[in-house]
């Protein structure tokens, strides 16, 4: 049976601004929470009552990037007992004074008990996981990106 695999497909959100810099996430599925985000208290009006939006950049790549090596060590039927994710974003201005994240640093660190004949596989998985990772690949190679902002006069 020769299964065609899937070119593309989208997810859409929708975001709804409750006051200042507060937005509701709204996923679009029952079995995902809505997501509560905010501003850093260093912005005015800002109350750090959810993530900011480099933080979930931050977070969508150390979650990928971790999700694509235990997937791989999963295919290879390699057990990974735990991991752990460390994520460093550094932002920093730009030459006209604006905020921009100049930096992204991922430590992943899986504990595993692998037998001596089962650590080439880690080596294998090593070379090749970061492919998986729609996040970070899609961020290092450039994401085109289309805004279109209507003033609507009514709620």
């Amino acid at each position: 049976m020769n299964e065609k695999k899937q070119e593309s497909f989208e997810y859409e959100l929708n975001l709804t601004r409750i006051n200042n810099f507060k937005f509701i996430v709204d996923f679009g599925k029952q079995t995902i929470p809505n997501l509560l985000m905010d501003e850093d208290k260093a912005v005015p009006g800002g109350e750090e009552l959810g993530p900011t939006a480099s933080m979930l950049i931050a977070a969508a790549v150390g979650n990928c990037l971790s999700a694509s090596l235990t997937f791989c060590m999963m295919k290879k039927r390699a057990e990974i007992k735990d991991l752990k994710t460390k994520v460093k974003l550094t932002r920093q201005r730009n030459k006209e004074g604006f905020w921009r994240i100049k930096k992204i640093e991922v430590e992943i660190n899986p504990f595993l008990n692998l037998p001596e004949e089962d650590q080439q596989k880690l080596e294998q998985c090593l070379k090749i996981f970061r492919n998986y990772c729609i996040a970070s690949t899609s961020i290092e190679e450039g994401i085109p990106i289309d805004v279109k902002v209507e003033q609507k006069t009514q709620l």
